[in-house]
């Protein structure tokens, strides 16, 4: 498979924060997109349909967005912002470590896959669901309609190759490796 540079397409960025953590999510678009009017407004959608499962400090920070065969992100269109329904109350250290990944394919066979944290994972997972670290859209009406929106509101998410990405009807949970050995140092 080819590899692509990574500004072949344009890139909008959201910086968020929870449980004390900062993140960010990078989506793709159309190498042709200029305007990150339309892309705020799907990912403000997506970011409802996942409320349920969001820690109730989940805090957009910022928003920008890069032109494609650019490297320079400049401040863009905030998307609505969610209102977590967890109580932070509730939390433990390591909930800081959980992120699900929504892991897709372009239609010339590249991967595409973005990863979310500030879930809680109860929330997610019930009963014996999810015990394979992941969580059918089958099993969770949150995932279900996240995936709807990835794959059926414009515009279209696309993969590094530029081309449309068709996401799985599945997330992936784990604790992320990364973050469990910073909270393991303090």
């Amino acid at each position: 498979m080819s590899d692509y540079a990574p500004n072949y397409t344009a890139r909008y960025r959201i910086r968020y924060s929870s449980l004390g953590k900062s993140h960010s999510m990078t989506w793709r678009v159309a190498a042709s997109t200029t305007d990150d009017t339309a892309i705020a407004a799907k990912v403000g959608l997506f970011l409802a349909d996942m409320e349920g499962s969001m820690w109730d400090d989940w805090t957009l920070v910022a928003a920008d967005f890069c032109l494609a065969d650019e490297d320079a992100f400049l401040p863009g269109t905030l998307p609505d912002p969610p209102t977590g329904a967890v109580a932070v109350s509730g939390s433990f250290a390591s909930d800081a470590a959980f992120a699900v990944s929504f892991v897709g394919r372009t239609i010339a066979g590249n991967k595409a896959r973005m990863f979310m944290y500030g879930l809680n994972d109860a929330s997610l997972v019930r009963d014996a669901k999810g015990n394979d670290f992941k969580l059918l859209s089958s099993e969770s009406a949150q995932i279900s309609d996240a995936v709807v929106r990835l794959n059926e509101t414009s515009p279209a998410i696309v993969g590094n190759d530029n081309q449309p990405a068709t996401w799985y009807e599945y997330v992936n949970m784990k604790h992320n490796d990364r973050w469990v050995r910073r909270l393991r140092r303090g």
